[in-house]
């Protein structure tokens, strides 16, 4: 049976995935997969890509070509991507290829509105008539009316918040820049109050940030509101209610039944793995710009259409990601793509410092300078250095004349050395609580292991001294003993982050098989053997990190 289900909001392929979109839930929810896998857990990785956004229709709106076109040209530029970074999908669902994507949409739309959860309102939407067109989600920009920021339709990027599109303040055309008008127009609405008792208790059990608890409490104060799912537009799935069909399902509500579908098709391909109905755990990936749809309104979509449906454990949510202090922006072109950077930069050192840089509850900001400072200058120059050192000791300690040639020294390990190996346990044991969903925080995991470095470097330095010593001589040995089990914890921690890293060191040290295929828990056994360590590792090497400009 499959113990966990993780997922990565699907993309809108209305542009290339750029850093921004790496550093948030698709490497996140890789890294998790990775650990759960090592550790022996059945966990199986999806995502897909959301080609009925508005977003997709609207830049092809601008580029002069269809909806269709702009889907699949950027949705294989976004699969090519996650491929090149080494994001492990098992599967990527995809809404125009899969029959039963659309047949189950409308198969709990129509269930919804049968039960008197989706009703018919008539309330003022934009319009823009410049282009003759209804202005919703992405053809329409305002000030949002609970925050006051720049906002889309539907809902705000920066406060979270949901928006009915006609209580923007100052609407205008995200096409031609006009400004619209507010036309009455007859949609249908999901009533989310009637769902409020669930969500509440679902909100009490489920694991998630506090910043994502508090929009939920901010959208729940004063009554849970009703949300359009239909919109007037040709380009989605038609609405299967008889006086609607000319409008389109609001993709948002697509998604929830996309999930539901998505596991379905998994189930038929790996038995056992469809958590939302068969038990489990499901874990969720997304951004912060993204938490009401996933905290409020999948689920209540999902239990307004089966109560026996399984919420998911945990939300692992981040906050924006920002370039030279700006938001990354795929409408607005200020983004590093991810292809492009690609063609110059290993996909592990963008893995590594995206770790490490990852916004989990504070905004952060990428900038070439940094990117390279951090990984050159500090983390790999300082790795690198180590076990270049190592490397050196480790021959000392192999080819002294009369030496064993062994695994592990004779007799009692000598404090220093004794306290590094339990060390290296430690290190693991913590690391497996920050690659956990509750404690999620892969940055916390490479503090752990560099600090791991820092004490066996240290100790290193300290046995030299005792090299060649008579009566002293096997105290160096023993050392580097331990210092080689640090590098073993370092090459199994920093697998789940930069996996290509890993396995070069593992390898280097003469550890046969996969670093990703060792049991997480067993301890180690680094044999001595006269091998240069830091040559072996390339990508440890500051001098492979690449310097781009500003």
């Amino acid at each position: 049976m499959m113990n966990v289900l993780v997922t990565a909001t699907p993309p809108t392929p209305n542009g290339e995935l750029h850093l921004g979109h790496l550093s948030g839930p698709y490497l996140a929810g890789d890294v998790y997969r990775r650990h759960q896998a090592r550790s022996g857990t059945p966990v199986a990785y999806l995502s897909g890509i959301d080609d009925h956004q508005s977003y997709t229709e609207a830049r092809a709106v601008r580029d002069g070509h269809t909806a269709e076109h702009v889907a699949d040209h950027y949705g294989e530029r976004i699969e090519r991507a996650w491929a090149d970074t080494a994001i492990g999908f098992d599967l990527i669902g995809h809404p125009r290829r899969s029959s039963r994507h659309a047949e189950l949409t409308r198969e709990v739309f129509s269930a919804l509105h049968e039960r008197g959860d989706i009703v018919a309102r008539t309330r003022p939407l934009p319009y823009c008539s410049t282009c003759d067109r209804w202005a919703y989600e992405a053809y329409v920009t305002g000030a949002c009316p609970h925050c006051g920021t720049a906002s889309c339709g539907n809902a705000c990027e920066v406060c979270g918040l949901p928006n009915d599109c006609a209580n923007l303040a100052d609407p205008h055309c995200t096409i031609c820049g006009d400004p619209c008008e507010l036309r009455d127009c007859e949609r249908l609405y999901l009533q989310l109050e009637p769902q409020r008792k669930t969500l509440e208790l679902f909100w009490e059990q489920v694991r998630m940030g506090g910043h994502l608890r508090a929009l939920c409490h901010r959208i729940a104060d004063g009554g849970l509101p009703e949300i359009a799912v239909s919109h007037p537009a040709d380009w989605g799935l038609t609405v299967p209610v008889p006086g609607f069909t000319e409008q389109r399902i609001y993709v948002w509500f697509e998604m929830a039944t996309g999930y539901l579908a998505a596991a379905e098709e998994l189930e038929r391909l790996r038995p056992g793995s469809d958590t939302w109905r068969g038990g489990g755990r499901t874990v969720q990936f997304f951004g912060y710009d993204n938490g009401w749809f996933h905290a409020v309104l999948f689920p209540a979509v999902m239990k307004a259409y089966d109560p026996e449906v399984t919420l998911p454990a945990a939300f692992v949510s981040n906050e924006f990601y920002r370039l030279d202090g700006l938001k990354f922006s795929t409408s607005r072109r200020h983004a590093i793509w991810l292809l492009d950077a690609l063609r110059d930069v290993p996909a592990d050192h963008l893995r590594l410092h995206l770790c490490w840089d990852r916004p989990s509850a504070t905004q952060t900001s990428f900038t070439w300078s940094r990117f390279t400072t951090f990984l050159r200058d500090d983390l790999l120059a300082r790795w690198y250095g180590w076990l270049a050192d190592l490397g050196r000791r480790r021959a000392a300690a192999a080819n002294r004349p009369g030496e064993p040639d062994g695994a592990w020294p004779p007799g009692p390990l000598a404090p220093s050395a004794a306290g590094l190996r339990e060390r290296s346990a430690d290190t693991l044991r913590r690391i497996d609580a920050a690659y956990s969903a509750e404690e999620f925080s892969p940055q916390r995991a490479l503090q752990l292991l560099d600090q791991l470095v820092r004490d066996a470097a240290e100790l290193g330095d300290h046995h030299e001294h005792l090299r060649g010593l008579d009566g002293l001589h096997a105290e160096f040995v023993a050392g580097v003993h331990a210092e080689l089990a640090a590098a073993a914890a370092l090459a199994t921690g920093l697998y789940p982050i930069a996996p290509t890293m890993a396995q070069q060191l593992w390898s280097a040290l003469g550890l046969p098989g996969a670093v990703a295929e060792h049991d997480w828990h067993e301890a180690v056994a680094v044999p001595l053997a006269a091998s240069e360590l830091a040559a072996a590792c390339p990508l440890f090497d500051p001098a492979a990190v690449v310097q781009k400009g500003e």
